[in-house]
């Protein structure tokens, strides 16, 4: 087995993927953050909605800084010299953070519009204006 890099924050792909998940608990509790409160009914009964929380990269590496005081985008943007056992992992991550992000969009949670940029879901439309003269020359 390959010995890990010394200076590398996680030693397994496995490390990494348990702080994306401790990442993902702390974002939904922090949608208390955001709570609504509502009045239902004709006894106007109190209730509150906690909204669900994006996941994204960014938000990620910012947790991590301040949780654990380390730097951690070299992961996924390819900078570290690794090898390629993180790939699959950093792939798994990505994957789930976009498809919190288009259900969220989806159901109405999430502005559809941020959640494609995101994403990099967008619609290219090519527009070709062609000039004609009004009145052709003979």
């Amino acid at each position: 087995m390959k010995k890990p890099h010394p200076t590398r924050i996680f030693k397994t792909p496995e490390e990494l993927f348990n702080a994306w998940k401790e990442y993902k608990e702390h974002k939904d509790s922090e949608g208390r953050k955001w709570v609504k409160v509502q009045y239902v009914g004709k006894d106007a009964e109190r209730v509150e909605d906690i909204p669900p929380m994006p996941y994204n990269e960014k938000g990620f590496f910012v947790w991590y800084k301040e949780k654990y005081d380390k730097y951690i985008h070299q992961y996924f943007d390819g900078t570290y010299d690794y090898g390629d056992e993180f790939l699959g992992i950093v792939t798994h991550i990505k994957a789930d953070r976009d498809d919190n992000i288009i259900t969220g969009s989806l159901l109405g949670f999430f502005n559809a519009n941020m959640g494609n940029r995101i994403t990099g879901l967008t619609e290219n439309v090519q527009n070709t204006i062609i000039e004609q003269p009004l009145f052709p020359d003979e």
